[in-house]
């Protein structure tokens, strides 16, 4: 039986707007859940369930963010955390993407590195922190030791991985083919890796966010925790709490902006592409 062409074109359409649909419902689903969330927190709080002298009602931490957000005091916080996440994301770059890739392109390297780097990376960074203190004091410096020693290892390890899985028949045919060894870690090696370094820079960036501010509440040094400290021991629980707000929306802008970077930057590797429509 022959099909009526001038039928031919109409079954795609019939889901064109099934994926804006889907995205509006996980949108309110979530916007949902947070709402019940933040009713059921409120309850708690109001009821004696949760103590009002370390926890603070939703409603009392909004009442408390709207002078932190118009004054200068919040800002000036947010710049020194800022900076020192970002100096120490950079620096931890900057070391583990090349050694990385270095010890992953040798099987006998990445071998006899392991064990190193798992016995280091188990160190908690926050127990270095009494000894930064000595050797720096409640400074930036104390925040970038720790920051750089607690986020280098995502990425080391995310660079390992991806050299050491990079396709055999990718390196015989280079070699098959004689291509410069520039070009090979150009267009072969480093396209390979990126997914793995993306993910491992992903990881890192929250992680690095978390560790300036620990070393800011508990070390002193200037930035948001330190903001923490003063706000606890002057029994200002919703500003303390106003903080802790803050500091959780910057990182989930953070997570957000980076992972809206990665998929823009890796939108021709096959992981990030979108699925053709069923």
């Amino acid at each position: 039986m022959t099909r009526n062409p001038r039928h031919a074109g109409r079954a795609a359409p019939r889901n064109s707007g099934a994926a804006p649909r889907r995205q509006t419902a996980l949108l309110g689903a979530r916007v949902l859940c947070t709402v019940l969330a933040l009713g059921v927190w409120q309850v708690l709080v109001a009821s004696g369930a949760l103590p009002d002298s370390a926890v603070a009602a939703p409603w009392d931490i909004a009442g408390a963010l709207g002078p932190l957000l118009t004054g200068g005091l919040l800002w000036s916080a947010v710049g020194d955390t800022a900076s020192s996440w970002a100096i120490g994301l950079g620096m931890s770059l900057a070391i583990a993407i090349p050694l990385g890739l270095l010890l992953g392109a040798s099987g006998l390297l990445y071998r006899m590195s392991r064990f190193s780097i798992d016995f280091l990376r188990s160190i908690p960074p926050i127990a270095l922190i009494p000894l930064a203190l000595l050797q720096y004091g409640a400074t930036a410096k104390m925040t970038l030791v720790l920051v750089v020693f607690g986020s280098l290892w995502p990425v080391l390890l995310q660079s390992m991985y991806g050299m050491h899985q990079l396709d055999p028949a990718l390196r015989d045919m280079a070699r098959t083919y004689g291509i410069r060894r520039r070009h090979y870690v150009t267009w072969i090696v480093l396209p390979s890796a990126a997914p793995f370094v993306a993910t491992g820079v992903r990881v890192a960036a929250t992680m690095s966010l978390l560790l300036t501010t620990a070393a800011q509440l508990i070390g002193g040094a200037p930035g948001l925790g330190a903001q923490m400290t003063v706000f606890e021991q002057g029994g200002d629980i919703p500003g303390m709490w106003a903080v802790v707000v803050v500091v959780g929306l910057l990182g989930i802008l953070l997570n957000q902006g980076l992972l809206a970077l990665e998929r823009r930057a890796l939108r021709w590797h096959s992981a990030y592409r979108p699925t053709a429509a069923q």
